[in-house]
């Protein structure tokens, strides 16, 4: 056998040396499957890996993934031990296999490699730092706090780091890549993916532990939705790449405007992932300090409450995101926005609105007025989409206002038009950002601390205000509060069909 074939032989020998170790660690797990306890908890933590891993986003042509299902792996192997947590490793990876073949199918002798190896590369990593967990919690210390802490962190670093070098080598072996290269390459990865495990790890085991399925839901949810929405974002930006390379072939003739039009839409890209970065930064990090004080125990029963409330409204921050995400992506496309019309009070779905968002409102001990038992004033549109524009209108004056502030809410008719002010004391708009306002990914600067947006919001508003042959106007002074105006024509017999 010449020189040259021998990579290739030892590839195939490591291949298979790794997927069988895999494929025997699996089979020790379920052999020792009938001696877990509380099996419907193991049974939805199995779930939950696979769900997390659904939201996982490849990078590096595929070799390389970002994911949160090594957390949930890390908390079962504490929960349940190393034999538990090799099956929610080796039932994530199977997925994560099964989601990657089905973009890219190579044949079903490589489809059978990749399985096998991905679930020897993970399984054999976990099995290891479980065992590593376990012998340190063995010992007898007298500091529990920091021989948990590096029970855990110890665990984490080595199931990183023998995944990572269990893929070096196979690339290594694949196109003698330097492996001291390879994994410079990855290391900005580590930090993120031993902090994943370690405190995502060791939070899911305390919230089930204390909290029982409740607990998956409070502290894991969040998690899984920032991967999802970091997973769209990605996929996004890979369409958008596409449609770059397709601009760049077509106007091969014209380079100079070529490059200037992919210069500016790389600043666009660039100021999406900053300002996603910025945003979902703010509920991660509420979601892990809270995290964090229910991890200490002792917590009086309205303490957990209180605690319990906020994470859920991180919740749904990250939700926000999400759902702008979507909706900026429909509108991206060029499609015309389809309209459900029907005849709707207007004045009376303020007061619907305002309700759902005056706990909001008493939080910061601001006034949010609006007529309780309105005039009449009946329009024709979507009242769907007007009541996410009233929504999202009212509930920017909320956000954007200091505590003990007003806002006012009210409806009038004016030249044909039914008219919405949408009015509040709050911190202002500076004049040389006001004719920005309603831009994509447009912030105020002086507001990106306040509180959490993505810069979508009110360019979704005026998308959707447009589409009933409306206007949205505003008008603001800095210091003083702003006045978003919303102009609808008014339901007449021969009503606009959408």
């Amino acid at each position: 056998m010449s020189h040259s074939n021998s990579p290739v032989t030892a590839r195939n020998i490591y291949l298979t040396v790794v997927s069988l170790f895999g494929i025997g660690l699996v089979v020790y797990g379920l052999i020792s499957l009938p001696s877990f306890e509380s099996p419907t908890n193991f049974l939805l933590l199995v779930l939950l890996g696979i769900s997390a891993q659904i939201t996982s986003t490849v990078l590096s042509g595929g070799d390389i993934a970002v994911e949160v299902s090594t957390a949930v792996s890390m908390a079962t192997l504490s929960l349940y031990g190393r034999e538990a947590g090799v099956l929610v490793a080796a039932s994530a990876l199977i997925t994560l296999s099964v989601l990657s073949l089905r973009a890219n199918w190579p044949g079903w002798a490589r489809a059978v490699e990749r399985i096998g190896f991905n679930i020897g590369m993970g399984t054999i990593s976990i099995f290891l730092a479980g065992t590593l967990f376990d012998l340190l919690n063995a010992l007898n210390t007298q500091n529990l706090v920091v021989q948990t802490f590096i029970s855990w962190l110890s665990a984490a670093i080595v199931n990183d780091q023998i995944n990572l070098w269990l893929l070096i080598a196979l690339l290594h072996l694949q196109s003698q890549a330097d492996p001291r290269k390879l994994w410079h390459q990855n290391k900005w990865a580590i930090p993120i993916n031993v902090l994943v495990m370690s405190a995502g790890g060791g939070v899911l085991a305390f919230a089930v532990e204390q909290f029982d399925i409740i607990g998956m839901g409070i502290f894991f949810l969040p998690i899984v939705l920032s991967a999802y929405a970091f997973r769209l974002y990605v996929n996004q930006t890979k369409q958008q790449m596409e449609r770059l390379e397709e601009l760049v072939a077509a106007r091969t003739n014209d380079l100079r405007a070529a490059n200037a039009e992919l210069a500016e839409l790389h600043k666009t890209k660039d100021a999406y992932l900053a300002v996603l970065t910025h945003d979902m930064r703010t509920p991660l990090s509420s979601i892990k300090g809270y995290a964090s004080v229910l991890s200490k125990g002792n917590l009086a029963e309205d303490q957990q409450r209180h605690i319990a409330k906020i994470l859920t409204r991180s919740q749904d921050s990250l939700m926000e995101i999400v759902n702008n995400i979507l909706e900026i992506e429909n509108l991206q496309s060029g499609t015309p926005i389809e309209l459900d019309r029907t005849d709707f009070d207007l004045a009376y779905l303020i007061v619907l609105v305002s309700e759902t968002i005056q706990a909001q409102a008493r939080e910061k001990n601001i006034s949010l007025q609006y007529d309780e038992n309105p005039t009449e004033i009946n329009v024709n549109g979507d009242r769907e989409k007007i009541k996410r524009v009233l929504t999202n209108l009212i509930a920017n004056a909320v956000k954007y206002t200091e505590e003990n502030g007003t806002v006012t809410a009210k409806a009038r008719v004016e030249d044909g038009y039914a008219v919405v002010d949408v009015v509040d004391t709050g911190y202002g708009i500076p004049a040389d950002e006001l004719p920005y306002i309603f831009d994509r990914f447009r912030r105020v600067k002086g507001h990106r601390h306040i509180a959490v947006g993505t810069g979508l919001g009110l360019a979704i508003v005026k998308s959707l205000v447009e589409a009933h042959q409306g206007q949205i106007l505003v008008t603001s002074e800095e210091g003083a509060g702003s006045t978003f105006t919303m102009k609808l024509p008014l339901q007449t017999d021969d009503a606009l069909v959408a």
